[in-house]
């Protein structure tokens, strides 16, 4: 990952410190992409600009409501759009109480990450006496109740054969198998176990170690805009809902896609743990041989 510049250091940090009490900011990953930007004055010329998408993990002495969402969109604002970042935010107590998966997963950033700002007098530390490793047993346990949650939600809405189940149950529906999908995809690929829910935030956060989110959800073209907004919606909105108060045109194509990103998931997911069921025993048998 190349190192941000410093005038974007300095305007994240502004943003982040001055927003909620800040213990340590890390950069643990960036994708940046090149676009084009026509002149106002000068139209027939462009300018060739970068945009970048951060991820960061900020840990903090105190909590606030939307204080992902409000940071997020403060960044955004500040530089005009040429910085966008997905923010992983954690009390600073929480480092003292985690499960061996979450310790591992904040162990990799403190130790490998950017680190844009600390607090001297009182940064943030993982009180371990040796290097955290996976918990493959927690993660499967976790994979496990995910896709029960899945299996039954999908079969109290598709297993149905009442045709007068309403369009607007079937998305918030689809909303919960892909949000919990998301969850366990974060979960093997990295360890983590995220406490921001927010679609568009989970699709962010998995595509830090995947295409797949991408793949299946694209939210480039108008047709995949209208889509991930159906999808999007937050299964509250059915307090508020009248029969047709969205225009869901597109609601056979998103059923369709979740489908498919829900058998692709299963299969890149089961792929992942294997692999690191190999690395636990090449690593047991490291440990015996040692004996």
């Amino acid at each position: 990952m190349n190192a941000i510049e410093f005038s974007q250091q300095k305007e994240l940090k502004e943003v982040i410190t001055e927003h909620i009490k800040t213990s340590a900011i890390y950069c643990f990953g960036r994708h940046a992409t090149a676009y084009s930007s026509s002149r106002k004055i000068y139209p027939d010329k462009e300018l060739q600009k970068e945009h970048s998408h951060l991820y960061l993990l900020v840990f903090v002495k105190e909590t606030k409501d939307n204080a992902v969402s409000d940071i997020t969109d403060k960044i955004k604002t500040k530089t005009q759009g040429t910085l966008t970042t997905t923010v992983l935010i954690h009390h600073v107590q929480s480092l003292k109480d985690l499960c061996q998966d979450q310790q591992f997963f904040f162990w990799q950033i403190m130790q490998n990450a950017e680190l844009l700002f600390q607090d001297i007098n009182k940064p943030p530390y993982l009180n371990i006496s040796e290097t955290p490793k996976r918990n493959l047993k927690s993660t499967s346990h976790y994979i496990a109740w995910r896709r029960n949650n899945i299996a039954t939600i999908w079969g109290w809405v598709y297993n149905d054969d009442d045709a007068s189940s309403s369009d607007e149950v079937k998305m918030s529906a689809l909303h919960q198998i892909v949000e919990q999908i998301c969850l366990s995809l974060i979960r093997v690929f990295l360890g983590y176990t995220p406490n921001h829910f927010a679609l568009e935030y989970l699709f962010n956060l998995c595509e830090y170690f995947t295409t797949i989110t991408a793949d299946f959800f694209s939210r480039q073209t108008r047709e995949d805009k209208s889509i991930f907004k159906l999808l999007k919606q937050q299964p509250n909105t059915l307090r508020f809902s009248k029969t047709n108060d969205v225009d869901y045109l597109y609601c056979e194509i998103t059923e369709e896609r979740c489908g498919k990103f829900k058998k692709q998931a299963d299969i890149v997911i089961q792929k992942e743990l294997e692999r690191l069921s190999q690395i636990e025993i090449i690593e047991n048998q490291i440990t015996e041989n040692k004996k």
